[in-house]
C-alpha cells in the first residue's frame, strides 16, 4: 500500500498544530507555502483562472494592439474602466487589461513585460505573493496588478518600506497610468488631512506601508470624536455604497486592494513593531530620578543572580527583587509612574541589550531606533513603557517626556483589514506559512527571465571577531586590486565602521552606507557595481535600488557581496546575497562568520564558547562544516523565537480589540 503523502496526511488531520510541530518555523514555512500555492488561489477567489491560458490570450492580443493608434488604446482603456465600474467581474478583463498596459509601456517606458512578469503580475492580482528574483523587474510588474485592480474605482494602495522607493516607483509609473488614463498621487508624510485626502482620492496611491497604517488610525480618533451618524444617514450610505460622499475630516476613502512591496520587510520584519499613534508633552520629564536610580543600581545587579537574559528579554529573579526593594537603593518611591522592578529592568534592557550605533543612534540628542533589519533610523518609531527614557538615562542625554498612547494597531491586523492584499519579493518562500497562517495570503515562485550565474563561495569561519575582520579586508584588498567590486554587508553600524577604518588603514577607497548616511543611500548603492568600488552597507540598506555593472566587471566574476556575518533570518542573508548576479548576469557572494557574532553569542552561547577555543590555523581560521551547522542552529532558533514573538503580539492585539468592542 502506498505511503501516504504528507499534505494529505495533514490535510485530514486538519490541525495547523501538527504542521508546526514538524515544520515550524522554517521548514514548515516553506513546504506549507508551496504546497498550498496554487490551489488555495483558486479556492479562496472565485475568479480563479489559468495562468497559461490568460498568458496565451495576452500574447496574442499583443499584435493587434501594436498596430493600434495611441488614441485607440486610450479608448480601449476608457472602455474597460467602464466596464470593471459597471460590475465585470475581474477574470473576464484581466486579460486585455495585461495586454494593454504591455503595450502602453513599451510605447510610454519602453519597457515591454516579459512572460514571467506577466505571470507574477497575474498572481499578484488574485491575491497572492510573487517571489521574484532580485532584478527580476517588480517594480514594472506593479504596474500590471495596480492598472487591472484600479479599473473598478475603488482605489489602489503600493506600500513601500520607505519613503525613497515609494516617491520612486510612483515617479517610475505615473507616465504610464496618465497615458492609460487612470490617476495616480504619492501620499505625501506629515501633511494636513486635506493635503491627504487629495492622494487617496487617486486610482493608484503610492506611499510607505507605515504611512498608510497611521492615516487609518488618524481616522478613526477623528471618527470617534464624530457623533453617531443618524439611522436615515446610515441607509443612504449604505444604499449609495462607493458613490457615497466621504466623511468630512477624513483622508482614506476605504481599505480595498494593498500591493505590497518588499511584502517580507512589511509584513514580517516589521510586524514585532505595532503603530502606535502617541501624545506628549514638549521638553525634559518632570520626574527624571526614578530612570537615573535605576540607571545606577543596574550597574550593581549581578546577571545570574540578580536577574537572567532569556532570549533577549530581562527577568529579575526572586532575590534581585528583593534587593531593590531592600533599602539599599534611594528608590523615588513619590516620582513613579509604574512598578519599581520595570523601571529596573528597563535600565538594565538599555544597559545591556540596546547599544549605541547598534540598535539606536544620537541624533540632535535624541536616541533614534535603527532598524535592525534595514539598517535605517527611524525616526518615527518608539519604545514604550518607559524604555525610551532608560535608553536616554543610560546614553547621558535628556531624559524626554512620557507618551501615552492614543492609538494602535499590529501591523498584521491593518493589513488585515483590507478587502484583499497581494505582495511581492525576493525572498518569500521561506516564510509562506507565516504569510498564510495569518493573511491567507499564498506564494507563488516565479520563475527568472534568464538562468542564475550565482556563485556561492563557501562559508569562512574564525575563532575571532578580530581574525574574521583582518580575512574580509585581505578579500576586499585582492578584489580591488584586480577590478572586481565588492559590497560589503553589515548587520550593525559598528561593524561597518570597523571595516572601513581597516580598510582606510590598507589604502583601499571605499563608500560607506548606514544609518547616519540615510538620504545618500539610493546613489550610493547605484554605484556599487563599478570597477574596483567597493561599498559597506549595513544590512540591506538601499534595498530596491538597482546596482549596474561597469564596462569590464562581468568578465572579472561581478559584484561579490560579502556577508560579515549570518542574520537572525535566513530572509535577510538571502536579500544581501541577491544583490549579485542579477538577470543572468555573473556574480559572487561569501559569509565570514566568528565566535563573537551576534547570532552565535545570542542564541547557541555554548558554541560559541567552543568555536573561541577551537584549533585554528595561524590567522584564526577553523574547518567550517560542522560551525556552519551551529549558525544554522542558532538562526533557527531565533526564527522560532521571532515568529512566536509576531503570533503572540497579533493575538493580543486582537484580544484587545474584542476587548474593546464588547465593552464599547
Amino acid at each position: 500500500m502506498p505511503a501516504t503523502s504528507p499534505a494529505k496526511r495533514h490535510r485530514r488531520e486538519g490541525t495547523w498544530a501538527t504542521l508546526r510541530r514538524q515544520y515550524a518555523p522554517a521548514g514548515y514555512l516553506g513546504w506549507l507555502g508551496h504546497e498550498l500555492s496554487s490551489s488555495v488561489v483558486r479556492r479562496r477567489n472565485p475568479e480563479s483562472w489559468d495562468d497559461q491560458l490568460i498568458l496565451a490570450e495576452i500574447n496574442a492580443r499583443g499584435p493587434g494592439l501594436r498596430d493600434a493608434s495611441g488614441e485607440k488604446l486610450q479608448s480601449l482603456s476608457h472602455r474597460l474602466r467602464e466596464e470593471a465600474r459597471s460590475g465585470r467581474p475581474l477574470a473576464q478583463y484581466v486579460a486585455p487589461a495585461f495586454a494593454l498596459v504591455r503595450e502602453s509601456s513599451r510605447r510610454v517606458l519602453n519597457l515591454f513585460h516579459h512572460e514571467v512578469q506577466i505571470l507574477a503580475g497575474l498572481a499578484m492580482c488574485r491575491g497572492a505573493i510573487a517571489e521574484m528574483a532580485t532584478g527580476e523587474g517588480k517594480t514594472l510588474v506593479q504596474s500590471l496588478a495596480a492598472y487591472a485592480r484600479a479599473l473598478a474605482g475603488k482605489g489602489v494602495h503600493v506600500a513601500t518600506a520607505n519613503a525613497y522607493l515609494a516617491e520612486r516607483d510612483h515617479e517610475f509609473a505615473q507616465p504610464l497610468y496618465d497615458f492609460l488614463g487612470l490617476t495616480s498621487a504619492l501620499l505625501p508624510e506629515k501633511q494636513s488631512t486635506a493635503v491627504k485626502r487629495v492622494a487617496y482620492a487617486a486610482d493608484v496611491t503610492y506611499g510607505t506601508g507605515t504611512e498608510f497604517g497611521f492615516d487609518y488610525l488618524r481616522d478613526q480618533l477623528e471618527l470617534f470624536k464624530m457623533p453617531k451618524p443618524r439611522l436615515g444617514d446610515r441607509f443612504s450610505r449604505a444604499v449609495l455604497g462607493e458613490n457615497a460622499a466621504p466623511l468630512p475630516g477624513l483622508a482614506q476613502r476605504g481599505l480595498s486592494f494593498a500591493i505590497i512591496d518588499e511584502v517580507d520587510s512589511i509584513l514580517i520584519d516589521e510586524a514585532s513593531t505595532p503603530l502606535v499613534i502617541s501624545t506628549r508633552k514638549e521638553g525634559p520629564h518632570g520626574a527624571p530620578a526614578p530612570f537615573l536610580v535605576a540607571r545606577d543600581l543596574a550597574s550593581r545587579l549581578e546577571q545570574g543572580v540578580d536577574f537572567f537574559i532569556e532570549s533577549g528579554a530581562i527577568r529579575l529573579s526572586p532575590e534581585g527583587e528583593a534587593r531593590i526593594q531592600s533599602g539599599e537603593f534611594p528608590v523615588p518611591w513619590a516620582d513613579l509612574r509604574r512598578p519599581w522592578g520595570r523601571y529596573v529592568e528597563n535600565a538594565l534592557r538599555a544597559r545591556l541589550l540596546l547599544k549605541r550605533d547598534v540598535t539606536y543612534i544620537v541624533q540632535d540628542g535624541k536616541a533614534v531606533i535603527i532598524d535592525e533589519f534595514t539598517g535605517r533610523a527611524r525616526p518615527e518609531s518608539s519604545w514604550r513603557d518607559g524604555l525610551p527614557q532608560a535608553v536616554e538615562a543610560n546614553a547621558g542625554i535628556e531624559i524626554s517626556s512620557e507618551s501615552e498612547s492614543a492609538a494602535s494597531i499590529s501591523r498584521q491586523r491593518f493589513f488585515r483589514l483590507y478587502d484583499a492584499i497581494a505582495g511581492m519579493t525576493g525572498t518569500a518562500m521561506t516564510a509562506a506559512g507565516e504569510f498564510w497562517e495569518i493573511f491567507r495570503l499564498p506564494v507563488i515562485s516565479i520563475p527568472r527571465h534568464k538562468p542564475s550565474r550565482a556563485v556561492f563561495e563557501p562559508h569562512r569561519v574564525f575563532t575571532s571577531e578580530k581574525a574574521k575582520f583582518l580575512a574580509v579586508v585581505e578579500d576586499i584588498s585582492r578584489r580591488h586590486q584586480a577590478g572586481q567590486p565588492v559590497l560589503v554587508g553589515s548587520r550593525t553600524i559598528r561593524n561597518s565602521e570597523i571595516v572601513s577604518t581597516l580598510l582606510t588603514a590598507s589604502g583601499i577607497p571605499h563608500k560607506v552606507l548606514n544609518a547616519r548616511q540615510d538620504s545618500e543611500e539610493a546613489a550610493i548603492i547605484s554605484a556599487a557595481g563599478e570597477p574596483g568600488a567597493v561599498t559597506i552597507a549595513t544590512n540591506m540598506a538601499g534595498r530596491g535600488t538597482h546596482i549596474a555593472l561597469g564596462t569590464g566587471v562581468e568578465a572579472l566574476g561581478g559584484l561579490h557581496v560579502i556577508s560579515l556575518e549570518m542574520e537572525e533570518s535566513r530572509r535577510i542573508d538571502l536579500q544581501l546575497t541577491g544583490r549579485t548576479a542579477r538577470q543572468g548576469r555573473a556574480g559572487s557572494s561569501q559569509m565570514f562568520l566568528s565566535a563573537e557574532d551576534h547570532l552565535l553569542a545570542r542564541h547557541y552561547p555554548n558554541a560559541a564558547q567552543r568555536l573561541s577555543e577551537a584549533r585554528c590555523d595561524e590567522r584564526g581560521e577553523v574547518k567550517p562544516t560542522s560551525w556552519v551547522q551551529c549558525f544554522e542552529k542558532a538562526q533557527h532558533q531565533a526564527e522560532r523565537s521571532r515568529y512566536e514573538s509576531r503570533i503572540a503580539l497579533m493575538h493580543r492585539d486582537e484580544w484587545l480589540t474584542e476587548t474593546k468592542r464588547r465593552l464599547g
